[in-house]
């Protein structure tokens, strides 16, 4: 929608009647598939679907909200269909309030203000689209592998997860480096490191991400005072480079782990048709044909980036095929459901490891989260972890992307004080 400027609308709603209580599980999730599907048909009018969530009422009953959708339209009109047809879904019924754009309203009151549409107001410090630091590169099992390194001090390693790179940190590291030594590192076939010749099903592993992370960690002179940054996958390569090097580690920072529970019902339902997808033959093609798990990345977003931030994170999986087996094999290795596996094992024993060590902790957590969701299980396990500390950040799953700023104050609070 070039030359257009787009407003940024929210929906929020709480408190659920006895109406949604009284569906089944089945019925919850058709009725949320369905009402997905009609708000992804306006995408070709130029509303953009930016994100959405809900809350189980039986799981999440300690969530901010119950329900949410973030969207930009290009002018009133539109937001005035829109808005008329997600009212029109009988979704309001299931809610006592809702609130559109900040302003709190019964249900009946959405009428009112579909009348009296004002703009949305752009908020938040700017978040720069580009990637200002210079990257470094070393020869490591013969293969290279690139990565920042910029400031003095202490080292503070920053990890990416699947899909992404460094690019993930760019905008937190400014909160770091001014007195620590910020390294963020792109992960074998992520970013500016190399892809794996002759690569195939199961090559990017967790053993072998972790065995190309440490010898290059090994390069780096970090001395024994690391203090490790890690989101999704990068967290739990994190925790196995501190279990691998306790002695070395004055603290971690993690945010949207892969910790157990494992059931099915513990992720969000925006995780589970996708990955149960991808694990299918015709999954496992779109992915490398088409990019479907690094597009599929936009749904789990509460910000909308800018065309060059999803260029740079396109950039590495540009050419189709096995260059793009890295996102592949990540979302594979996740455990779901009664999976025995060792990747299951090796997280396991993570977060056995995680209850026991008084290593300190900086919890990044998002609000309302994604695999960490608040209400869920798997934040109710992160809770019992020893010499802990919480810092609340905005954002689905993607939380340094989401809203980096936060993320590098309460990171630069945690490190003042570790």
């Amino acid at each position: 929608m070039k030359g257009i400027v787009m407003q940024q609308i929210f929906v929020e709603l709480y408190n659920y009647r006895p109406e949604w209580s009284g569906l089944s599980i089945a019925e919850r999730e058709a009725f949320v598939g369905s009402l997905a599907g009609a708000l992804g048909r306006f995408r070709d009018q130029g509303v953009e679907v930016v994100a959405y969530g809900v809350n189980d009422l039986d799981t999440d009953r300690r969530a901010p909200y119950d329900f949410f959708c973030v969207y930009r339209v290009p002018d009133v009109r539109l937001q005035r269909v829109f808005e008329a047809q997600i009212a029109g879904s009988g979704w309001y019924r299931y809610f006592e309030q809702v609130n559109i754009s900040g302003a709190a309203l019964s249900p009946a009151g959405t009428l009112m203000k579909n009348v009296m549409l004002q703009p949305a107001v752009r908020q938040g410090e700017p978040i720069a689209a580009a990637q200002a630091y210079p990257k470094q590169s070393a020869i490591v099992l013969g293969h290279t592998m690139s990565y920042i390194d910029v400031g003095n001090g202490q080292p503070v390693v920053f990890l990416h997860g699947d899909i992404m790179s460094s690019f993930l940190w760019h905008n937190v590291i400014p909160y770091v480096s001014a007195g620590f030594r910020a390294i963020a590192v792109d992960l074998i076939g992520a970013g500016d490191s190399s892809k794996i010749p002759g690569s195939g099903e199961g090559t990017y592993s967790f053993g072998l991400h972790a065995k190309y992370l440490g010898a290059l960690l090994d390069t780096l002179d970090l001395g024994d005072e690391v203090i490790l940054v890690g989101h999704d996958w990068g967290a739990n390569l994190a925790f196995d480079w501190a279990i691998k090097n306790e002695g070395r580690v004055r603290g971690i920072a993690f945010t949207e782990a892969l910790l157990p529970p494992f059931d099915w019902s513990d992720w969000p339902l925006l995780v589970r048709e996708p990955f149960r997808y991808m694990r299918s033959p015709e999954g496992g093609r779109d992915v490398l044909d088409n990019n479907y798990f690094l597009h599929a990345a936009r749904d789990n977003l509460m910000r909308v980036l800018e065309p060059a931030e999803w260029a740079e994170i396109e950039r590495p999986y540009a050419q189709p095929g096995e260059d793009r087996r890295p996102t592949l094999d990540w979302p594979r290795a996740v455990p779901f459901g009664d999976d025995d596996t060792p990747v299951r094992a090796v997280l396991e024993h993570q977060a056995a490891w995680l209850a026991n060590s008084a290593v300190p902790k900086l919890h990044l957590a998002g609000a309302p989260g994604g695999i960490e969701a608040v209400g869920g299980r798997r934040r109710d396990t992160i809770a019992t972890f020893p010499n802990l500390t919480v810092g609340e950040v905005a954002g689905l799953h993607w939380t340094p992307l989401d809203d980096p700023h936060a993320m590098g104050e309460a990171l630069a609070a945690w490190l003042a004080a570790v």
